[in-house]
Formats: structure tokens, sequence, C-alpha cells
């Protein structure tokens, strides 16, 4: 065997190595992101406020009516539009759910877990597409990874699952970039984009991204394509408004969803603003995203390659942290834009790169990025404090003893009722904001000693008047009052 020969058949195996390391690495990837999505799935993240209101508007659309609406009152509901803004594309998947397997916890969060994996399988084919392999295995490790993916979408929330409908069309407009494509690549594009649009209203922010770059996109476009995105876009939207909106003018809808909190915007800036230099999360969503708009940046500056796809995903990632500069500061209000970030860091981070330093130092860092992160996921991250909770287990023991009988009032708990036994009456009461209330006109019935039982959590408001009922039982953060 000549030397050309061994030299060739050496490198040969390297790259069956090197295959075999990405494969590896890829499996592994999705091994910790299962793993992690299912792990102590009822209980970590906690139920929550913003959770029950999205379960009871699927609760409403699998037993009563596909109109988004909360029962304020046995046969008696009120609409859900501007409390739960979680469209369709949500609410239906748990709804059918609930009619296959029951109305549980467990049921709707499963679905929750289907919306993670499909969204980083989605994410991980982008990155593939637009990068190399080894990059992308990056990426899949760096979303396994990444806290606030389970913290978010382990809940019954919008998040994760308005990602996987944008990144399935980032997927789309890919292969729209690529010139082998039909009508129906367009009419697919255009459908997940709907659904993203009518998912959470923040992803209409996708909206002057997706113009900016149809305007210099024409070359790619035709009557007969640009009809068939339109059309199934526009069919996604006109069923969410029919779904989602009953006797609200579109001035109110408006109104409402621009400014939700009916807080002080002019003061909020200011503060949020500085969230992002003075609070570690936001501090570390900032330098991801400082460091994918440098390298895009830098990229054009060359004459590189920028896809169209990368340009929608950076543009809207840019509008969703000048979102939450004007919103209450919670931070996974730019928790889609952060993770589209960490989703492209890797690319971004070696067309950045400088050439005097060597790549290995990339790799490097990029490693010891994941295992911080993986550090957070198991020990030091808001999800992973509850990973001992026992929180729905109680709620389920202390609901669970209510009879069929007994008439409930879940006073601003909308977390409550998914866990009442079937067949309870039950009244209801939600303060979101000072200008969205819900089921204002029952609170008399407390008052009047009228339900059996009221559930309360830690922070009534306001205090609900209970001088017709003794305190019973307190469990974890709720009290349950008994009509004397």
């Amino acid at each position: 065997m000549n030397s050309h020969t061994s030299t060739a058949l050496a490198g040969i195996r390297r790259q069956v190595t090197a295959q075999r390391v990405l494969v590896a690495a890829t499996i592994g990837a999705a091994a910790l992101l299962g793993f992690l999505s299912t792990y102590r799935l009822t209980e970590s993240p906690p139920i929550w406020f913003d959770e029950g209101h999205i379960v009871q508007i699927a609760m409403n659309a699998a037993g009563h009516s596909p109109h988004a609406l909360l029962q304020v009152a046995p046969g008696v509901y009120e609409s859900g539009a501007f409390s739960a803004t979680t469209g369709y594309t949500v609410t239906f998947p748990v709804a059918a759910a609930f009619k296959l397997f029951g109305m549980d916890l467990l049921v709707a969060r499963s679905v929750m877990v289907i919306f993670i994996l499909l969204f980083a399988v989605c994410a991980w084919r982008l990155m593939r597409y637009e990068t190399s392999p080894p990059l992308a295995a990056y990426s899949l490790w760096l979303i396994a990874t990444f806290a606030p993916l389970y913290g978010n979408g382990k809940n019954v929330l919008g998040e994760v699952p308005g990602l996987l409908y944008l990144a399935a069309f980032l997927l789309l407009v890919k292969r729209i970039e690529s010139r082998q494509t039909s009508w129906f690549d367009f009419f697919g594009a255009g459908l997940f984009l709907g659904f993203a649009l009518v998912t959470k209203p923040v992803f209409f922010l996708l909206i002057p991204p997706v113009l900016a770059v149809l305007l210099f996109s024409r070359g790619l476009l035709t009557v007969p394509k640009v009809f068939a995105a339109l059309t199934a876009c526009s069919a996604a939207v006109l069923l969410w408004i029919w779904v989602q909106f009953g006797g609200q003018t579109v001035a109110q809808t408006i109104h409402q969803y621009l400014n939700p909190f009916a807080i002080d915007t002019v003061a909020t800036i200011p503060h949020n603003a500085f969230l992002f230099v003075s609070s570690p999360q936001p501090l570390y969503a900032l330098m991801l995203l400082g460091i994918w708009v440098s390298s895009v940046v830098l990229r054009v500056w060359r004459g590189g390659r920028v896809s169209r796809a990368e340009y929608i995903a950076v543009g809207f990632a840019c509008m969703t942290y000048l979102a939450f500069l004007r919103i209450n500061p919670y931070y996974r209000y730019f928790f889609l834009g952060e993770i589209l970030a960490v989703a492209y860091l890797p690319q971004a981070l070696f067309s950045v790169w400088p050439r005097k330093i060597p790549k290995y130092a990339a790799h490097s860092f990029l490693v010891l990025l994941i295992m911080f992160q993986a550090y957070q996921c198991f020990l030091s991250s808001w999800v992973a404090t509850y990973y001992t909770s026992q929180r729905s287990t109680e709620v389920a023991g202390v609901m669970s003893s209510i009879s069929a009988s007994t008439s409930v009032f879940a006073y601003n708990v909308p977390e409550i009722p998914l866990f009442l036994p079937v067949g309870v009456p039950y009244y209801q009461y939600l303060f979101i904001t000072p200008a969205v209330i819900i089921g204002e006109e029952q609170l008399p019935l407390i008052a009047g000693g009228v339900p059996d039982v009221i559930v309360i959590g830690e922070n009534p408001v306001p205090a609900a008047d209970l001088y017709r009922y003794k305190k019973t039982r307190s469990f974890n953060r709720y009290e349950l009052w008994q009509r004397k």
C-alpha cells in the first residue's frame, strides 16, 4: 500500500469518525431535550394564572363552543378575547387532546411537549440549511439546554407553539429561496405564517420584516404564488377572528393589544431598558442578540450570504426586544427573540470570530456555554426550583374531595377549574388587569353566601367579602373557604 493510498484511507477514517461523533452528538441533544421536556411535567413549571386562562379556553372548546370563552357561572360564559390572547392554534390541539384522553393537566402539557419537540426539530433543520452540520448540532444543544424553553414551553402558553409555526415558515422560505418551488410551497409558507400570527399578538411583529424581505424578493414571486400565500395566510387569520372575538370592535381590540396592562409606557421604557444592562438574564439575551446582529451586519459589509429566512428571524427578534421595553417587564416577553438568537449563535459566532484567534477557541466557548446552560437547566433556573414542587398534586388532592353537588367559586385562580371533579358547578372571577376583568357581576354571590366553597389564591384582588365563610384549609398557595 503506497503512501497516497494510506493518506486517503486515513482521511476516510477521520471523516467516518467525525460523522459518527456528529450523529452521536445530535442524538444526545435530542435525548436531553426529550428528558427535560417531560421531567416532572405536571409540577415544573408550576400551574399558574396565565396557563389557567388558556386551559379553560381549551376546556370550553372541547365541551361547549369553539369560540374563546370563559365560564363565569354554570351555563354562563364571557369572551376571553382580551384575557387569554393565545389563539386557536394552541387551544384547538389541547381541546382535541381533552376530547380523546380526558381533561387533565398531564394531557394538556403532553401537547406542549409535542410542540417543544417539533419546534426543536424544525429549528435544527433550519440550521442545517443555514450552516454546516456541526454548527447545527451546536444549535440543537444550545436549544436543548436553554432553561426558558421549558419554563415557557411546558406550560400551556403560546410562545413555543408560535415558534414552531415560525420555524416551519422559515424552513419554507429557505426552500422558496432555492427557486425550485411551486405554488404549494408558497401556500404552506402563507399558512404557517398565518398560524404564527394568530398564536399570540406578539407574532404580528413578524409583518414588518416579512414585508421588507418581500420587497427585495420580486424575482422569486409570481401572481399565482403570491395569491396562494395570501389565501392561506388570510384563511388562518379570518378563522382566528371568528374564534377569538365576539362583540368587540376593532378599535377596542387594537387598543387592548397595544397596551394590555394599561400602564404608563413613557415611564416603563427607561426602566425596562436598564434591565438589559443591570439584570443577568436580560443582559445575556442582549449579548446573544448583539452577536447575531453584528454577524449579519459584518456579512452584509463583506458581501457574504445572509438568507431571507435569517433576515426575517433577526428582524423579528429585534422587534420583540423593542416591544419588551413598553410593557410589564416579564422576561418571557423577549423570550421569542432570545431563543432565535440562541439557535443562530453558532453561525453568528463563527462569522464574527477574529481570524487571528484559533477556531478551536470558538468551539471551546460554545461547549462551555452549553455546560453553563445545562447547569442552569438542572440546578439554577426558575424551572429547576420547581423540580421538587407538589403544587399540582396538592391541588388535585384537595379538589378531588369536593362532591359533585358542591358549588365552587374560583376567585382569581383560573388554574383551579381544570382540577374540579366532572360535573361540579363553578363560578369565577378574574382580575387580569385594571382594564380587563372577567366575572365581576358574580361577586355579589359571595356576599350572599350562594357558593358552597370558595377557592382563593395568595393575593386576592380586590379582597373578597368573606364574612359568610370560614377558612377550612390552606394548601400550597391557595385557601379553601366553606360557607358557615
